[in-house]
């Protein structure tokens, strides 16, 4: 049977998330056929077929606010999902389920595949222990805590190889499993169709640009995990006590978290400044970028986010911009120079970085120098991160040799 794989995704449409597209075109233009499940929002199609991908899609639940939602949230995702992985076996098969967390459930999917043969992918997108320690303030003595990480170890248990997005990470996951996968580092690296000078709308440029002497870019999922809210009170110190109206802030993404959000900068009387534009396609977020000065990273410092890789410091990157972080370990070996980082997640000072940088235009460009340099590196590059990707797919069939890769 040819090589085929199917991806089981819960978290993200599909293809908004985009690092499970970059898996999915590596390993279509490799030659395997590739199926993917994902929810949709309500104006996707139920299914169609995306540069050659097979994409299944079933009605997104609700937005989970507290980890009982949850629950609900995911035995629905999961019925779904188990439905269409049988007919997609029946109909196209697969010899690869490439499981992408969160959440960590789809190993009881697997179970009932191996005695098929099928290979298992467990692709650890994110640390769920740790969020939900982050998320929901629990402690590590909570029935859930422990719950995530058997579920956590049950993946590894029955996996063929596991992936992980940065090496604090996988570090993080070897420190707790007794059974060792095969284990590979695959980074997520920014499309460069997808963000590029190219997509440039001029007219949302000249409209943001008449309005806005300065612009910063923020690009991502928006839950209480990732920083939002304590970015738009730094926001809020910057309008309100620093006076500084000129600079505008675009929030491109969608979460648990945005109606809150909202309603937050609404509440903050900064709404003049905030720009939220829900999930963003790839026209909106290069022209954001490309008329931005600074690239945002809120997500405050914890043993989730510390051992993290954040995609869109590569996406600020990719378009040369700077970056301002609270101090975070996998951000500093991102970004490195390209990025001012504010320790004891201090809002006030996350805040005054912001316009120190602002007006500091030589920093400026000397951080953007840095950050298309790293950019470029091959550490972050599309191709390297596919490289890797089939380096570790070839190992699940045997394969040694990647001099066509």
């Amino acid at each position: 049977m040819k090589k085929s794989v199917l991806f089981l995704v819960q978290n993200l449409p599909v293809p908004q998330d985009r690092r499970i597209m970059m898996e999915a075109r590596a390993l279509k233009d490799s030659g395997y056929a590739v199926s993917i499940i994902s929810p949709r929002k309500p104006k996707q199609k139920k299914f169609e077929i995306l540069e050659g991908i097979y994409i299944f899609r079933y009605l997104m639940a609700p937005k989970s606010l507290g980890y009982l939602n949850y629950l609900w949230e995911y035995f629905y995702s999961f019925t779904l999902t188990f439905y269409l992985t049988w007919k997609i076996f029946l109909t196209r098969g697969f010899s690869v389920i490439h499981s992408a967390n969160p959440p960590d459930f789809f190993f009881l999917i697997a179970l009932f595949f191996k005695p098929f043969g099928i290979k298992f992918v467990y692709d650890q997108h994110d640390l769920m222990p740790e969020m939900l320690l982050c998320r929901f303030g629990k402690t590590k003595d909570h029935w859930l805590y422990k719950i995530l990480l058997f579920m956590e170890r049950m993946n590894y248990r029955l996996s063929d190889i596991h992936l992980a997005t940065c090496q604090s990470g996988q570090e993080k996951t070897l420190s707790r499993v007794k059974v060792v996968a095969k284990n590979f580092i695959v980074r997520s690296a920014p499309d460069p169709t997808q963000i590029s000078p190219e997509l440039i709308d001029p007219e949302l440029t000249k409209k943001v640009q008449a309005k806005y002497r300065y612009l910063c870019s923020y690009l991502g999922v928006m839950g209480p995990q990732d920083g939002v809210d304590k970015l738009l009170r730094s926001i809020r110190v910057i309008v309100h006590e620093s006076k500084r109206t000129d600079i505008g802030y675009v929030l491109m993404g969608d979460g648990d978290d945005f109606d809150r959000l909202v309603k937050m900068a609404k509440d903050y009387k900064i709404e003049d400044n905030v720009i939220s534009t829900g999930w963003a396609d790839a026209k909106t977020i290069s022209t954001y970028f490309y008329a931005s000065q600074i690239g945002l990273m809120p997500e405050p410092k914890n043993d989730y986010t510390d051992n993290s890789l954040h995609n869109k410091i590569l996406e600020y990157m990719s378009a040369g911009l700077p970056v301002v972080s609270y101090d975070l370990k996998e951000a500093r070996v991102t970004a490195g120079n390209a990025s001012l980082y504010v320790k004891n997640n201090n809002e006030k000072e996350f805040a005054k970085t912001i316009i120190e940088l602002i007006d500091n235009s030589t920093l400026r460009q000397a951080m953007t120098t840095e950050s298309k340099k790293r950019a470029g590196n091959y550490l972050f590059t599309q191709a390297s991160s596919q490289k890797e990707l089939l380096r570790a797919y070839n190992s699940l069939f045997l394969i040694k040799s990647l001099d066509k890769i």
